[in-house]
Formats: structure tokens, C-alpha cells, sequence
């Protein structure tokens, strides 16, 4: 039995299948694809090792992802754990050879910042569904106050564009018809370039150069985005939902969390983008009862999604992460914290009634599961719908006149 737990983002899933792809599936192994966003993560991610050593005591017990890269010892003198591999070997055939051999010589990438000597992220076509992630670069060069990642990734590292446009090719010709573009700051790519070359020209190359039907992105930031984004917005094959980093809507807050924007960054970006694409519709991360954030920091961050009208919105209750400068700042009370995360919980519910009510009633559905009753799958603006189950087949986009 070969078994892959994955924890954390869209990137770490597409990773976890790569290591699907890698083990034999009689063998008996189990990976945890770890994160380490949150203490609270990881503790998950220890539980997970316990639990998954107890209910197969033969298995060979392989721990990797973030949390292993950041902080291998903890893991090492585990003792549910046989091997920790690195976020780079981890994707690499050797490693597994060895470790299936119980001839491990591969050593543990320490260092993640000096040459990492990425392997090209793909999958094979037989894993290809109907909707696939595309890595377009690893790492980040940011250090948000807040946030580990950058230790389990690297610093930013673009994978070439002819490559990923070939890649897009074969998604094409195996029968994909939407690809979001992912990695952990894909508004950064192109940077490490010796030449001018950015996100926004890499969507522009794979919508033309390309007949891929839907185009979608993870998360961006809006500051890193250049003018030539907005040249492209317009395109109808890129969908019109943008899922924004914005973590706080206060100034103040946005500083001690050593972010690149500020609250009126997000209000011209969301105003230009409506311009060249009326029906568009955002989401976005926000992180509650950041160390220092008073009632009034509060609700200026509730006002920026209310006034924009942000409606897919990722609500993180403020978690200290070791090592981390924020850990270090003044906390707030966890009750304070899980009040304020409620509240934008709920406001997020009643802004994604208030966008369904306003978009047009054509939806665009790509059919991603077929259940005994009913199909589902996510219309242009990333909206979920289930229908009956009348001629349809995966991986059709069908046009339906949908009331919300």
C-alpha cells in the first residue's frame, strides 16, 4: 500500500501527486507531504505521523514538506519516522529508489537557498483530471513577519516560459481544459530573470500561443502585478476571479506585518480590474487578531471587504509561529481572536450571497465529478454548482441559466 498525506496548499497537492506518481503501489509506504504554516499544523502533522505509525506498524514511514525542511530534527528523532527527505529530493526518482532499496544515500538538502537545483515540476498524462495545477515557480523573496514559508521554500526561482507553454500544450492535448497557475508568489515570477519577462507576459504567451479553453490563478499580489496585466484581464478564456494576498485592510497592521501594500493598493487594484472586466469577482486571505490589532484596525480591514465587496474570502485566526517576529509581538486574547475571525466569517457568507445575486445568470460550469444524482463543478467566477444528472460529461463546459 503506497499512501501520500498531503497538508497545506494548492502547490504542496500538485507535489504530493508527483510523489503518487514516483512509488510503486504495492509497495508499503506512507509519505507525510507536510506544512508548516501554523504551530497548529504542525502539531496536526505529528498527530498524523503517530496516528499512521499505530495503524500500519510495517509501513515505511517517510516524513517531508515544509515542516521537514525547516525543522528536520524534530522529526528525525521521531521515533514513528524512518526517513526525512527535503522539499527538493522529495520530488526526484533517486530518492525514492533508494528509500525503497533501504539504501538511503541522497543527503538532506540543509540549504535550500543556494542552488536548489529545482526539478521541472509535471506530472504524467495518465494523472491529468479535468481542471490541473501548473507550478510556474518556488520560493519567495519576502520575510512577512508572520510567516515561515520562505525557510521550507527558498527564495523565488521561475521555471522557464517555453517550458511551462509546452507544458500547457500536453495538458491541452490529454484532455485538460482548465489550469490554474501555481506556486508559493506566482505574482513574483519572472523576477530572477537576467531579462524583462513577468507573470502577466507568461499569461499573455499561453492564451496565445495555446487553445487552452480556461486559465485561472492562485493567489496574487496586487502590487506585484504590472501594467501588462491589465491588458490581459480582458481575455475571456482568463477567468474573472482573482483571489488576492491582503492578509489585513489596516496600514498600521500591514507594516508590523512587513507586507509590500496598503489598504488603498487594494481598492485601485479592485477598481481597475472592474473597469476592463465588469462580472469579476475576488477572494481573498485575511489573517484576525494580528499581535497589536485593536478594534479599530479591526474594522478597517472589515470595511475594505465590505466596500470591495470580497467575497471568497480565507479567514486565518491569528496563530503565533515560532521563529517568526510576530510570535514575538504582542498577542491578543484567543478569544478576541476567534470573535474577529467569526465576524469576517460571516461576513464573507453574506458577501458571497450579495455577489451571486448581482452576476449575470449565464454560468460557465466545467464538470469536474460525476455522483450518482447530480454533477458539479465551478463556474467562471469560481462559484460551485451541482446539476442533475442530464447528458453531461466530465470535462464538458456547459452554459446554463443559473438563479442564485
Amino acid at each position: 500500500m503506497t499512501k501520500v498525506v498531503n497538508f497545506g496548499c494548492r502547490l504542496n497537492n500538485f507535489e504530493g501527486k508527483k510523489i503518487e506518481e514516483l512509488i510503486p503501489q504495492q509497495d508499503n509506504i506512507i509519505v507525510i507531504n507536510s506544512c508548516a504554516v501554523t504551530n497548529e499544523t504542525e502539531r496536526q502533522v505529528r498527530q498524523t505521523i503517530r496516528r499512521a505509525r499505530k495503524e500500519n506498524p510495517d509501513a515505511k514511514l517517510v516524513m517531508t514538506g515544509c515542516a521537514a525542511q525547516i525543522s528536520p530534527d524534530d522529526y528525525k528523532t521521531m521515533p514513528e519516522v524512518d526517513y526525512v527527505i527535503d522539499n527538493i529530493n522529495k520530488l526526484k526518482q533517486q530518492t525514492w529508489d533508494e528509500i525503497l532499496a533501504d539504501h538511503q544515500t541522497t543527503p538532506f538538502l540543509g540549504d535550500i537557498f543556494t542552488n536548489p537545483l529545482d526539478v521541472d515540476p509535471s506530472l504524467q498524462n495518465e494523472s491529468f483530471g479535468v481542471r490541473e495545477s501548473l507550478v510556474i515557480q518556488q520560493g519567495c523573496n519576502h520575510r512577512c513577519t508572520f510567516c515561515i514559508i520562505p525557510f521550507g521554500r527558498g527564495n523565488n526561482r521561475s521555471f522557464n516560459a517555453s517550458y511551462l507553454i509546452d507544458e500547457v500544450k500536453r495538458h491541452v492535448d490529454s484532455g485538460v481544459k482548465e489550469i490554474v497557475l501555481t506556486g508559493v508568489d506566482i505574482s513574483d515570477y519572472g523576477s530572477d530573470f537576467d531579462h524583462h519577462y513577468c507573470m502577466s507576459l507568461l499569461i499573455k504567451d499561453i492564451l496565445k500561443q495555446t487553445s487552452l479553453e480556461r486559465l485561472r490563478l492562485s493567489s496574487i499580489d496586487c502590487v506585484e502585478v504590472d501594467e501588462h496585466f491589465f491588458e490581459i484581464l480582458g481575455n475571456d478564456r482568463l477567468m474573472p476571479h482573482l483571489h488576492l494576498s491582503i492578509q489585513s485592510g489596516d496600514a498600521m497592521i500591514l507594516k508590523r506585518m512587513k507586507r509590500r501594500h496598503n489598504p488603498e493598493d487594494v481598492n485601485n487594484f479592485i477598481e481597475r480590474c472592474r473597469k476592463v472586466r465588469k462580472e469579476i469577482t475576488f477572494g481573498a486571505d485575511i489573517i484576525a487578531g494580528f499581535p497589536t490589532e485593536n478594534e479599530g484596525m479591526f474594522k478597517n480591514t472589515y470595511n475594505l471587504l465590505n466596500d470591495n465587496q470580497i467575497s471568497h474570502l480565507h479567514i486565518f485566526p491569528f496563530s503565533p509561529k515560532k521563529n517568526t517576529p510576530a510570535a514575538r509581538m504582542p498577542q491578543l486574547d484567543k478569544s478576541i481572536i476567534k470573535k474577529r475571525a467569526q465576524d469576517l466569517r460571516l461576513l464573507g457568507d453574506n458577501l458571497l450571497s450579495l455577489v451571486k445575486k448581482n452576476l449575470s445568470n449565464e454560468r460557465k460550469i466545467l464538470i469536474e465529478e460525476l455522483n450518482t444524482h447530480h454533477i458539479s463543478g465551478y463556474d467562471q467566477n469560481y462559484i460551485k454548482h451541482q446539476i442533475p444528472m442530464i447528458g453531461m460529461s466530465l470535462g464538458e463546459i456547459v452554459t446554463k441559466q443559473c438563479s442564485f
